[in-house]
């Protein structure tokens, strides 16, 4: 007898559990339940998610026409930042004078 009680042989021990795989695999994230109004609504409707269907631009024309003046006001950005670059540096190539 030892002092925290009984002798036990190892046979007396109860055999380890073994861990029990699940009955369900882990639901994948397209099962998990809405948490957005927009899928909320679209559940109701018996969409299976949210989905907005796009389409052709009414007014293509103008859309263009909007584009064309971004483009352009994109490349004199460019051209403006490169031109002011290239001005400073000659600029302190002339004032500082040649190295030597």
């Amino acid at each position: 007898m030892t002092a925290d009680g009984p002798d036990r042989r190892v046979e007396d021990a109860p055999p380890p559990e073994e861990p029990t795989p699940p009955e369900e695999p882990t639901p994948p994230i397209l099962r998990l339940p809405p948490v957005t109004e927009r899928e909320l609504a679209a559940r109701r409707r018996g969409l299976a998610s949210a989905y907005i269907p796009g389409g052709d631009d009414p007014e293509m024309a103008e859309t263009h026409r909007r584009e064309r003046r971004y483009v352009r006001l994109l490349l004199a950005m460019i051209v403006l930042i490169v031109g002011i670059g290239m001005f400073v540096t000659i600029l302190g190539i002339i004032v500082a004078g040649p190295a030597g």
